[in-house]
């Protein structure tokens, strides 16, 4: 097991007994349970005790050795005083101090320095999190290379993978019945507030645009379906608004502006993106209505680039 430092304590976390938190570059944090439920409140340092050093006589000259010896003294009766120690010109203006440190006394007190231990927090890449899957012995991200270079969908996003678990792929939802689903959640539910600019991962071809506010299966809401040039479908639900000029056949590129993050069609949760993709069972097949496999698309998402503008062009319109 590898052990990480908390960001908020800097004590030891173990890999699997700590609360992992994804930041918006990509990098892990693993936190103390409770660091975490206290993240907002400001942490109170307790102040450390002041050593002071004082140089070995034999490397001081007679006149620098009373003046060592001086200054220790006002600064230990300050302290046990409660006296303000700061030097005012009048206190200070007939004592004679050397402005070049002697090499000796310099030499003397590095020889005392202890030397940090060496840190114990390892950066943690997400990827290691969520490993690409292998079919056949052979990567997604090769089969199907659209995969790779995501722009995540989300822009200017806090974090590329939601925290919660109920927000992931195989979560529990009642009514599904996908085997590929594990218990019933098709997609991952991306955080964000509505009205958030949404874009297209990859470059692809619009196969469905629905606009109605519930959807056609009173469910998916308003929302987006594209499929990209190696057959992999991705899916963008309860959409607030999907763009004013995109219709069935339009070409979009990778970051390309496609609508805006909403609510339609949700009745329980958060203003949140249903972000789901899907790969062909039949290599070649194109269309909205073609069999698909659903797979999990956090490996992909969580090495996306987040962009915090989204590309406004327009779509490139068939040709009829």
């Amino acid at each position: 097991m590898v052990a990480v430092g908390c960001p908020r304590c800097r004590g030891v976390v173990g890999l699997h007994e700590g609360r992992p938190f994804v930041t918006a570059t990509g990098g892990v944090e693993l936190w103390h349970r409770e660091c975490w439920d206290r993240r907002d409140v400001p942490r109170v340092v307790a102040a450390q005790p002041i050593a002071i050093i004082a140089p070995r006589p034999s490397a001081l000259s007679g006149r620098s050795l009373g003046i060592a010896i001086s200054a220790l003294a006002l600064t230990a009766a300050g302290f046990a005083h409660g006296t303000d120690l700061s030097a005012s010109p009048t206190s200070l203006a007939n004592i004679e101090i050397e402005t070049a440190e002697p090499v000796s006394i310099r030499d003397a007190v590095a020889s005392n320095e202890i030397a940090p231990a060496p840190s114990m927090v390892r950066e943690t890449s997400i990827a290691e999190w969520y490993p690409v899957p292998v079919h056949d012995g052979i990567r997604l991200d090769v089969a199907f290379t659209s995969l790779g270079g995501w722009i995540h969908p989300v822009t200017n996003s806090a974090e590329l993978m939601p925290e919660r678990s109920t927000r992931h792929f195989g979560a529990t939802r009642v009514g599904v019945e996908r085997s590929e689903c594990g218990s019933g959640h098709c997609g991952v539910d991306l955080d964000g507030p509505r009205g958030r600019p949404l874009v297209a991962v990859a470059a692809g071809t619009v196969v469905r645009v629905e606009r109605k506010e519930l959807g056609s299966d009173g469910r998916s809401g308003r929302y987006v379906r594209l499929q990209h040039d190696d057959g992999t479908l991705t899916a963008y639900m309860h959409m607030d608004d999907v763009a004013a000029d995109l219709q069935v056949g339009d070409y979009v590129r990778g970051g390309q502006y496609i609508g805006t993050l909403g609510a339609t069609a949700v009745y329980s949760a958060a203003p949140h993106l249903h972000f789901s993709l899907e790969v062909p069972k039949h290599p070649g097949a194109s269309g909205d209505g073609i069999e698909t496999t659903y797979v999990d698309p956090a490996p992909f998402l969580v090495r996306a680039k987040i962009v915090t503008v989204p590309e406004r062009r327009h779509a490139i319109k068939p040709a009829f």
